[in-house]
């Protein structure tokens, strides 16, 4: 999973809406092949009091794990196949952003002397690469008027559109059906918030554009069909959520690992 990725998973998370007070919270998902059964990659997540831990493994790329800590206000990523690790801070995040906004300003005055042709491709492919646009993509939701069973949870389905175009579908179940606590939610929140200054950088149809929209669903995800092209891709299955406590040790990185610097941007 990277950074994307996750990124869309904490968005849809957020759509849940009602609450419980309860101890740590394991949530267990699958993500799969749309149509097929057979789970691609199984990712664990475990929350408890502003701190989370993501771990699973990408096909035909080993195990990885992710952990954030909102006290001291860093992400910690993982490759555990190649027993390394990289760093980043709140900080490095509100400069990658700023970078980013520099970089696509710089780009924007180089192409003021470009004849229109050419200047619409390279617009286009700088979008498609860094999701930096004259105007943020349009993202809302849609009730598809229809229900259906996941796992354990009834739930109701709604399209998500980018620019009007679908790029996602949810079946949301009532938040009661999964008890997830307030700790887990405020959780989900600040690691949202963290990223919050790249949210106009991340590529269009992320869904994680308009956190707002997602919360139109008033449901919690349980399952997600991702769409390319009109076209369904792959799926994401809620298949348990778990009130249990969480051991500290789980929130800091393995012994043994190397730390690797993150790479600067234009790289």
């Amino acid at each position: 999973m990277n950074i994307k990725q996750l990124c869309v998973r904490i968005s849809l998370l957020l759509a849940c809406a009602a609450w419980q007070a309860q101890a740590g919270t394991v949530i267990q998902q699958v993500e799969r092949a749309v149509g097929n059964p057979q789970a691609r990659q199984t990712v664990t997540i475990y929350l408890d009091a502003g701190k989370m831990r993501v771990e699973g493994e990408n096909p035909g790329q080993g195990k990885y794990l992710l952990i954030f800590d909102e006290s001291k206000q860093v992400m910690w990523m993982a490759d555990l196949g190649k027993n390394t690790y990289m760093e980043i801070t709140k900080a490095q995040v509100e400069q990658m952003a700023n970078q980013m906004g520099q970089m696509m300003a710089q780009m924007q005055q180089a192409m003021a002397s470009v004849p229109p042709e050419q200047r619409a491709m390279v617009e286009q492919m700088m979008r498609g690469r860094m999701g930096g646009a004259a105007a943020p993509p349009q993202i809302t939701v849609r009730d598809k008027g229809a229900s259906g069973t996941v796992a354990q949870f009834t739930c109701k389905k709604w399209d998500v559109l980018t620019n009007g175009q679908v790029t996602q579908e949810v079946c949301a179940a009532d938040p009661s059906q999964i008890k997830l606590d307030a700790s887990a939610y405020e959780t989900f929140k600040a690691v949202a918030e963290f990223y919050a200054p790249l949210r106009n950088m991340i590529p269009q149809g992320s869904g994680w554009s308009a956190p707002n929209a997602m919360e139109e669903i008033g449901g919690f995800p349980v399952q997600t069909v991702a769409y390319e092209n009109g076209r369904p891709t792959s799926e994401w299955v809620l298949q348990s959520v778990e009130e249990r406590t969480v051991d500290a040790g789980q929130f800091t990185l393995p012994p043994n690992l190397r730390k690797q610097e993150m790479p600067r941007m234009g790289r």
